[in-house]
């Protein structure tokens, strides 16, 4: 598509959207906004233009389904499936609830293939233009993968029999497999998807109050919709990339949509060249400091110009700007290793300075699938920084957060979790059929069927956490030792432990691990702590709102014991069951997350209905 056309067209649709009310959005008494992060949306029927390979076959639907296995599902940090109905579950509430100001801070698709880009397009026009919602998005780490696009495929795709097939823009893209070819699996880069999604965010819209992109002046009183159209073009907001002279866009922008609010959109992606190949990072701001440099420039003149007209600047991006471990990462890194844990994505104190420093007091990030409250204060300053982290769709906690002001100065957030979701089991039987698969072929990967006896979406998403974390995090995270001692450990004989000397700890955990590890171990493992310290790490209030009440009781008593105790960098086993507890604490005591205030200029986080909490 020629840029000439395709701006030709933006104008035509734009200039048709004039015509839509929005005048009442404006004057609304309560702005309410509302941040969809992370829904990893894939086209469950989508048409592939395959000769090799159409989908599934489902009975119940009467359509061929472009679903991938339970098996890859259970081994990755997401869903693949049922959070496209999540998806649209969340966007029927916002119907009812009246909301028409919609952000998606990235990973709004599984990796900005062409027939998943498109099949998001659709269902965002469907909501505009029924609903008058405005959609905002910026760019995540999975879309685009590749800045300029590229041959792309997957290879666990549910086939007919209950095996999984690959598919992939090219039939050598996986050599040991037979590959079903499709351009719809490719890689889509940045002009592609944002053409897609031209009407959400990523260009100017007519009833935009104000529209600007980092690489041109902040020109407010001048603003003209049609200039800031023609100078919106990706060729003029390209940047150097470290180490290259090849230029990459940068799709950041700043808009007004209502009066008085400005969305700071950041474009956190970050992306190497090595030979011909393109590679992004997951890692975000503490790349983007650096690499973006021009990036943070920007932010200081929009945050000084939003102060300057009393305008209320609310920043979102793919990535966090705050630790989201409630200051335990450094003690994570220590237990478990600076690469575990995706301890990599968090931000450093130096990064998290720059940002507050730069004017940004409240941001909404995603990537980590959590749902955590994070605020950085910096001393030298006293600017303050605060950052929401949006769970994911697609992940437990399966939630959206919305930000009213009911006061000047005062930011409500609230958190609203997906339990019942339509259409939640429409693949179950399809799941069944390759159970029956991987039990005739013996595969040492079948997973647990209970799965799919889910009350809801909340219970599936948990069911989904427990299972990743018994096969994949505990082997690929944890120390083997302390594992074994969480899963074996009995409440009554960690009670014991908190009274003893370190010295005498040590033999006890010793004693107790030979006990777990030899040839007369009791039956199975408790799985219920490391289990509970998921639910809390990924859920936060609303993880702990899953744990009996008994065992809340019993871990804070557990704080209390081992509050006095000091931590050591040593690796005996006394030693790092104190750091677990040490980190574990932190994450219970946490920031309100689930419904509370931000006093903006303060930067004091106060839940719903309490006095203070920072």
């Amino acid at each position: 598509m020629t840029t000439k056309y395709f701006l030709l067209l933006v104008l035509t649709a734009a200039s048709l959207r004039m015509l839509a009310p929005s005048s009442s959005l404006a004057q609304s008494q309560e702005i309410e906004v509302a941040f969809l992060s992370d829904i990893h949306l894939q086209d469950i029927y989508a048409t592939l233009h395959s000769a090799d390979f159409k989908g599934v076959f489902h009975p119940k639907t009467g359509k061929y389904a472009t679903i991938r296995s339970m098996k890859s599902q259970l081994n990755s940090t997401r869903l693949f499936n049922e959070n496209y109905f999540a998806f649209i579950q969340a966007l029927e509430d916002l119907k009812h609830k009246g909301i028409r100001l919609v952000v998606l801070p990235g990973d709004f698709t599984d990796d900005g293939q062409p027939m998943n880009v498109l099949a998001l397009q659709g269902i965002l026009d469907q909501y505009a233009e029924a609903c008058g919602m405005r959609f905002f998005l910026t760019t995540g780490n999975h879309d685009p993968v590749k800045p300029f696009g590229g041959i792309g495929g997957k290879k666990d795709f549910l086939a007919a029999d209950g095996s999984e097939q690959a598919i992939a823009g090219d039939a050598d893209f996986f050599p040991s497999e037979k590959v079903a070819v499709s351009s719809q699996i490719n890689y889509w880069g940045y002009e592609e998807i944002t053409h897609a999604l031209s009407d959400f965010g990523f260009f100017p819209a007519a009833q935009d109050l104000f529209w600007a992109h980092p690489f041109q002046e902040l020109d407010v009183d001048g603003y003209d919709y049609r200039r800031a159209m023609e100078n919106s073009r990706l060729d003029q907001r390209l940047y150097k990339t470290e180490n290259s002279e090849k230029l990459v866009p940068d799709a950041s922008y700043v808009v007004e949509p209502v009066a008085g609010v400005w969305l700071l959109a950041l474009d956190g992606n970050v992306y190497t060249l090595s030979g011909a190949n393109w590679s992004g990072s997951s890692v975000g701001f503490n790349q983007a400091v650096t690499a973006k440099r021009h990036q943070l420039d920007w932010i200081k003149k929009v945050a000084m110009e939003a102060e300057k007209r009393g305008k209320t600047l609310i920043s979102f991006s793919h990535y966090p700007l705050v630790d989201f471990h409630d200051t335990a990462s450094d003690a994570m890194k220590s237990l478990f290793g600076e690469q575990k844990f995706q301890l990599a994505r968090v931000p450093s104190r130096e990064t998290s300075r720059e940002y507050t420093n730069a004017g940004i007091r409240i941001h909404f990030a995603g990537h980590m699938h959590i749902n955590d409250t994070g605020v950085f204060t910096d001393a030298a300053s006293g600017k303050t920084l605060v950052n929401v982290q949006v769970p994911s769709l697609a992940a437990f906690p399966p939630a959206y957060k919305t930000l009213t002001f009911p006061e000047p100065g005062i930011a409500e957030i609230a958190t609203i979790q997906l339990e019942a979701v339509d259409r939640m089991d429409e693949f179950f039987d399809l799941y069944r059929r390759e159970q029956q698969w991987l039990l005739q072929t013996n595969d040492p990967k079948r997973w647990d069927p209970r799965i799919l006896h889910a009350n809801d979406y909340l219970d599936y998403t948990r069911n989904h956490l427990l299972q990743l974390t018994k096969s994949r995090f505990i082997p690929s995270d944890w120390p083997e030792n302390l594992a074994v001692l969480l899963r074996g450990l009995r409440l009554e004989e960690l009670d014991r432990w908190t009274s003893m000397r370190p010295e005498t700890g040590e033999v006890f955990l010793r004693e107790k691990l030979q006990k777990l590890n030899g040839p007369k171990r009791r039956d199975g493992f408790s799985p219920e702590l490391i289990d509970d310290f998921y639910l809390v790490k990924n859920g936060d209030e609303l993880g702990k709102n899953l744990i009996p009440p008994v065992r809340l009781r019993f871990y804070e008593g557990l704080f209390s014991e081992l509050a006095e105790r000091p931590l050591s960098e040593e690796q005996a086993l006394d030693a790092q069951l104190v750091r677990f507890f040490y980190i574990f604490e932190k994450l219970f005591h946490s920031l309100p997350s689930d419904h509370f205030f931000i006093d903006l200029q303060k930067g004091k986080v106060k839940r719903v209905g309490a006095v203070a909490d920072s």
